[in-house]
């Protein structure tokens, strides 16, 4: 039986464990009507492993054209997260499990709090590294050394090398430790980068290193990476019958290294390197961020749902044609992309051939603003529309019949005050809202104490409340966290709350303002949270409040005075103070407000 050897691309994420990635391989040879026997692989990774060149071997029923079998396989696997990138025929003693040397990388993503990162294949954390203190406890590892510390099975005896490395991007660092060693347990390199992260964190001096080595025995709090990061990159062996098959098994990198790369990664845009045969060969940051499915060597029609954009980048494969298309994706609510294709000329970084690029634009923002903005303008003429109509014809029945009925033109003023009052409201809070969004990106630093805050709050419903029969009731500590924020807009903001709940609570029920218990979804931040009991609001309006205009009711708001702009002041407001507004309601059960805002940092 001929013995044929494969080397074998794979997001371990996707497969639970060797074994997994196996059962794929064999059920595509079987399908391929070619079934293995004597399957063996050089490292059988452990699940979250990813692999970015795996050595297997296997024997086959009978002899075939190692690229044939080759092309025939990856069309089986196509969509799959398993990729086959080389195959070659071997002499029948070899034996892929007599590697010489792996190497591991592990790749970690420092990225600021405020920032969110969906790729799947790094180990995200939310501070700074210290990749001096990283690199000089690693020194420790070099050399022969008992690595039962770092693991409770089979420990290497040596460690070739441990390099760090790391990227700046507009985003974070990427950090990355490539491992090379004759053998390493994969809990091994994620116990040892576990202890070099609270090292790079600053939790432990860089001779703790030392300290853990000489200890010899696997401390049961010690500190371990996640599996995801974890990848086996190489495999090298001394028999030279791989040498020369290792020359078609080349793959293509799992991220290019080079001034090209490096610029690539620091595009602010998604970008997608695409190969002839129409593979992912390489994709930047921001690309895993918009698409955090996509695996390389994946097809690239596959990773995104939009029949313009693969009919554009296919005409570019084909013939070489560029320029940009319009597209959008559905899946989930719509957005709109700019792709620009283009052709990277042959024999650069990322491969031999001409390769197509691809940057995308997302414009999805810029078409909602404008949206936005026409229909901000609808609806602000709409709503003066209205009250100058009535406050017109009001003067037309006074200049005509009316004039001389005193009764009347009492009714007929007051309606006139009513509705030149309305429209005051809406001029001052437009005219607020303005205001709002200029200082938006000015953040706030002086600190602000929130029981005097709640109590002028308080104090400046009172009138409506009492008139409308109803109370506010305010429970805060007297001793409580100063929070960061500017004291006049926050008093703005709990008003518009504390009014809006008068408005529509239970009469027999007072509006209670009280500090919200701490939440995890909100670290470092404090809550008030206003509460009423009114009719509630269903779920489909709760996402839609903070919007211009917006109304529940709109008799019954315009009816109460407003105008619609109360809780899109709130939001920007709250933008500005980098907090949130978290809102719970029930149809019968009121409503609860909590305004969420960060503390004030005492020094």
């Amino acid at each position: 039986m001929p013995r044929f050897t494969f080397k074998l691309e794979y997001d371990g994420s996707r497969f639970d464990g060797w074994p997994d990635v196996q059962a794929a391989l064999e059920a595509a040879l079987g399908q391929n009507g070619s079934p293995a026997s004597a399957l063996a692989a050089a490292e059988p990774t452990e699940a979250g492993v990813h692999a970015s060149s795996q050595i297997v071997h296997l024997d086959l029923a009978s002899a075939h054209n190692p690229l044939t079998l080759k092309a025939d396989l990856s069309e089986v696997l196509r969509g799959t997260a398993l990729a086959i990138v080389g195959a070659s025929t071997v002499p029948d003693d070899f034996d892929a499990t007599r590697a010489v040397e792996r190497h591991y990388t592990y790749r970690l993503f420092s990225r600021r709090a405020t920032l969110t990162f969906n790729k799947g294949t790094m180990w995200r954390i939310d501070h700074p590294l210290d990749i001096r203190a990283m690199r000089e406890a690693a020194h420790y590892l070099i050399g022969k050394h008992d690595f039962s510390s770092f693991c409770n099975g089979p420990a290497a005896t040596q460690l070739s090398e441990l390099r760090i490395e790391s990227a700046a991007h507009s985003s974070g660092t990427e950090v990355r430790l490539h491992f090379r060693a004759p053998s390493f347990a994969p809990e091994q390199a994620r116990r040892i980068v576990g202890l070099l992260e609270r090292i790079g964190a600053g939790v432990h001096p860089p001779e703790i290193m030392r300290e853990v080595l000489e200890a010899r025995s696997l401390a049961p709090d010690a500190p371990i990476a996640p599996p995801r990061g974890l990848y086996l990159d190489d495999i090298r062996y001394s028999e030279s019958i791989l040498q020369s098959a290792h020359l078609p098994l080349e793959p293509i990198p799992h991220l290019a290294s080079g001034i090209g790369a490096a610029m690539l990664e620091q595009m602010p845009l998604p970008l997608l390197v695409i190969t002839r045969k129409g593979r992912v060969a390489y994709a930047n940051q921001f690309a895993y961020d918009l698409l955090p499915a996509m695996t390389l060597r994946q097809h690239f029609s596959e990773t995104l749902d939009a029949p313009k954009f693969t009919k554009a980048v296919q005409a570019a494969i084909d013939s070489g044609q560029t320029g940009k298309v319009r597209f959008s994706l559905k899946d989930g609510p719509e957005r709109f992309f700019v792709a620009h294709i283009g052709l990277l000329p042959a024999g650069s970084e990322f491969g031999k051939s001409i390769r197509v690029i691809a940057a995308i634009e997302e414009r999805t923002t810029m078409l909602k603003s404008e949206q936005m903005r026409s229909d901000f303008i609808a609806n602000v003429s709409h709503e003066l529309r209205t009250p100058l109509a009535t406050i017109l014809g009001y003067i037309e029945t006074l200049q005509g019949h009316a004039k001389d009925d005193a009764e009347a033109r009492e009714r007929f003023l007051a309606v006139m005050a009513k509705q030149a009052g309305r429209m005051q409201n809406l001029v001052n809070d437009l005219m607020s809202l303005n205001r709002i969004e200029i200082e938006e990106h000015n953040r706030p630093v002086e600190p602000c104490a929130l029981p005097p805050l709640a109590s002028e709050a308080v104090a400046a419903v009172q009138p409506l409340s009492e008139r409308l029969g109803t109370s506010v009731q305010a429970s805060l500590p007297t001793e409580m966290p100063r929070i960061r924020g500017d004291h006049d807009q926050l008093l703005q903001v709990l008003v518009n709350l504390l009014e809006n709940a008068v408005k529509y609570s239970d009469q027999s029920q007072p509006v209670r303002l009280f500090l919200a218990p701490a939440d995890a979804n909100h670290p470092g931040q404090i809550g008030l949270s206003v509460q009423d009991t009114g009719p509630g609001l269903a779920p489909e309006h709760l996402s839609r409040l903070t919007e211009r205009f917006y109304r529940v009711s709109v008799a019954k708001s315009r009816d109460q005075g407003g105008t619609g702009l109360g809780l899109a002041i709130v939001k920007h407001i709250l933008n500005r103070h980098e907090g949130a507004l978290d809102i719970r309601s029930a149809l019968g059960k009121g409503s609860t407000f909590t305004v969420w805002l960060p503390a004030y940092n005492e020094v």
